[in-house]
């Protein structure tokens, strides 16, 4: 059994459930007897029913499908699965979306897109929880490293995600005097879907830059998740060259300045 501050939760709500990260959440969360509310844009009965198998006791798995950036869509959403699993002990918001490009050659749409699933999504997401999430419960929120470091061709990702981090900060400081936690999942490059997706059609300047806070792999960066998450951390980083680079972001923002702008233009080099 795993060693949850508070006890397994009992109940779960987990966006974005349906693949990456907030599939491998949720594995790990049926693991040690939670039921889980899964919300996402799909989840293929096939999926639905290997987590059924995974069910511990009494324990369930209810699929939701809703689009995190409607906010009325994803309110009822959340009332059917209270009224049907119980009031979320514990909730994280895995939906999200990486679009990159120079900001000098990105749409209006792909900013626009990238706000509405990452940071209003964030917004949809806690405002569902909160109305039956009691005193004791934990919200979690995914950012990324983008949300404290700019980096190149993130112009869309990083606004979205700082915005992120900046909501989390506020839900910490108002949330704790009502008896509920707060963390906010800050990871480097994980090996998910996404990423292969953005090494497709992304910037080769942009993986360069990216190298120095490394990539993980998504069972390693969920075991380094679930253990801040265990201990009701704030601020999560998986992974040592992630934390250090955070810890430079924040710390030595002049030092770690100089770093990025050196390996954009080394990077520009190569690619030429």
């Amino acid at each position: 059994m795993s060693n949850w501050k508070h006890g397994v939760p009992k109940v779960a709500f987990v966006s974005g459930g349906g693949s990456g990260i907030g599939l491998n959440l949720t594995r790990a969360l049926l693991a040690d007897g939670a039921s889980v509310a899964i919300f996402d844009l799909k989840v293929e009965d096939a999926l639905l029913n290997e987590l059924r198998s995974l069910c511990k006791g009494n324990a369930r798995v209810e699929r939701y499908l809703v689009d995190i950036t409607d906010p009325k869509a994803v309110e009822n959403a959340m009332d059917d699965a209270a009224a049907t699993l119980g009031a979320p002990e514990f909730a994280i918001n895995c939906a999200g979306i990486l679009r990159t490009a120079l900001f000098t050659e990105m749409s209006y749409e792909m900013f626009d897109q990238s706000m509405r699933v990452n940071l209003y999504g964030s917004r949809n997401f806690a405002a569902g929880v909160l109305k039956h999430m009691r005193p004791g419960g934990h919200l979690a929120l995914i950012a990324s490293l983008a949300g404290m470091c700019g980096s190149y061709t993130h112009g869309a990702y990083a606004t979205s995600k700082f915005g992120v981090v900046g909501l989390a900060e506020v839900l910490r400081t108002e949330l704790k005097p009502k008896g509920i936690d707060v963390s906010v999942v800050c990871p480097g490059e994980i090996q998910t879907p996404m990423l292969v997706e953005e090494r497709r059609v992304g910037s080769r300047v942009t993986e360069i830059v990216n190298e120095f806070a490394g990539v993980l792999p998504v069972e390693v960066a969920v075991q380094g998740i679930l253990d801040g998450l265990r201990k009701r951390t704030f601020m999560i980083t998986p992974g040592f060259k992630a934390k250090l680079t955070r810890y430079l972001a924040r710390s030595h923002t002049g030092l770690f300045r100089w770093i990025v702008d050196q390996k954009v233009a080394k990077a520009l080099k190569e690619v030429q």
